[in-house]
C-alpha cells in the first residue's frame, strides 16, 4: 500500500502542480474559460489515486479485534472486510484455540475427542485449510470458529486466496489471535470450546461443495482463480512472464472437465507469450 501510495503522490504530483501553476499564471499568463475548467479537471484527476489510496491506508490503519460477548462474537479485520462481522452465538456450533504445531486442529475420526489416532485428519495443516483463514500472512491461526448455520453476508474488502471471499457462506473461520489463552478464556464463557469430530468435518465439507451461487467455497474460490489467471493473460501482454499463470490454469482446467474453458485461456495465454518473444527477438 505504501509504495502505490508514494507512486501515486510521485506521478500525479508533479502533473498537478503544472496544471495549478497554468491557472495561476505562474510564469506565464493565467489561462481562463474553458481551458481553465480542463486544467482543474486535470489537476482533481491526478491527485484523486493519491486521494483514494490515502483514504485506504488509513482505513487499513485501523486494529483488527476478535469481541467476544454473552450473545455474540464479533471479527473485526479491516484489511480483508470493510465491516466487522457479526455471528450470533446460536451460530456457534464450536471453538477451539490450539497454538502450537504445523499441522493444527485434529479432525477425530475413529480416535477418542481427547487422543489421537491413525485416521485423523488436520483442520489446517502446513498453510492450508478448508475454511477461511483471517490473519497476517505467514501468521499460523490459533482460533476456529466453526458456524451452524452458515454465516452470510460478509463485506469483503479485498478477496485473497485463502480468505473469504465475496458471496461465500461461511462454514467457519480460522483467526489469529495475539493472546491465544485469553481468547480461549472468552470462548470458553460461550460453552462452545470442545474438539474437533467427524461429523463437524462432514458439515464443512457440504458446505464446501455446494455450488458458487449458493454460497459454496469451492466454486466461488474456483471462479476467482479463473478470474486471476484471465488478468494474468491480459497483464501478460507487457509481461509475457506473467501469461504463464494462464497457461497453468487453463490446462488444469481443461484436464479437470472444463475444456473448452480451459483450452481457451491455455490458448490465449500462449498466443501472448509467443507474440510478445517474438517481438522481443
Amino acid at each position: 500500500m505504501i509504495p502505490a501510495l508514494l507512486a501515486a503522490i510521485l506521478l500525479g504530483g508533479p502533473v498537478a502542480a503544472f496544471a495549478l501553476a497554468v491557472v495561476a499564471g505562474v510564469g506565464a499568463e493565467p489561462i481562463g474559460g474553458s481551458g481553465g475548467v480542463l486544467l482543474a479537471a486535470i489537476t482533481v484527476a491526478a491527485l484523486a489515486p493519491t486521494g483514494v489510496l490515502a483514504r485506504r491506508m488509513v482505513g487499513l490503519r485501523r486494529p483488527a479485534s476478535l469481541t467476544i460477548d454473552r450473545d455474540a462474537v464479533t471479527i473485526a479485520y479491516p484489511e480483508l472486510l470493510h465491516r466487522p462481522l457479526i455471528v450470533p452465538r446460536t451460530a456457534i456450533r464450536l471453538a477451539a484455540v490450539e497454538s502450537e504445531g504445523c499441522d493444527r486442529f485434529r479432525i477425530h475420526a475413529a480416535s477418542s475427542p481427547y487422543f489421537g489416532g491413525d485416521e485423523d485428519d488436520f483442520l489446517w495443516s502446513s498453510g492450508a485449510s478448508p475454511l477461511p483463514i483471517v490473519a497476517p500472512a505467514r501468521v499460523a491461526p490459533n482460533v476456529l470458529l466453526v458456524f451452524d448455520p452458515p454465516a452470510a453476508g460478509a463485506d469483503v474488502r479485498r478477496a485473497r486466496l485463502g480468505g473469504p471471499y465475496r458471496g461465500e457462506r461461511l462454514a467457519g473461520l480460522l483467526l489469529a489471535a495475539r493472546d491465544a489463552s485469553h481468547a480461549e478464556r472468552a470462548l470458553g464463557t460461550l460453552g462452545v470450546t470442545r474438539p474437533l469430530t467427524m461429523p463437524d468435518a462432514l458439515a464443512i465439507d457440504a458446505l464446501q461443495d455446494a455450488p458458487a451461487a449458493d454460497g459454496g467455497r469451492r466454486g466461488i474460490e474456483r471462479r476467482h482463480i479463473i478470474r486471476l489467471a484471465w488478468a494474468s493473460v491480459a497483464i501478460g501482454i507487457v509481461a509475457p512472464v506473467l501469461a504463464i499463470l494462464g497457461v497453468l490454469v487453463g490446462l488444469v482446467l481443461a484436464l479437470g472437465g472444463a475444456r473448452r474453458h480451459g483450452a481457451a485461456m491455455a490458448l490465449a495465454a500462449l498466443t501472448v507469450i509467443v507474440v510478445r518473444v517474438a517481438l522481443y527477438v
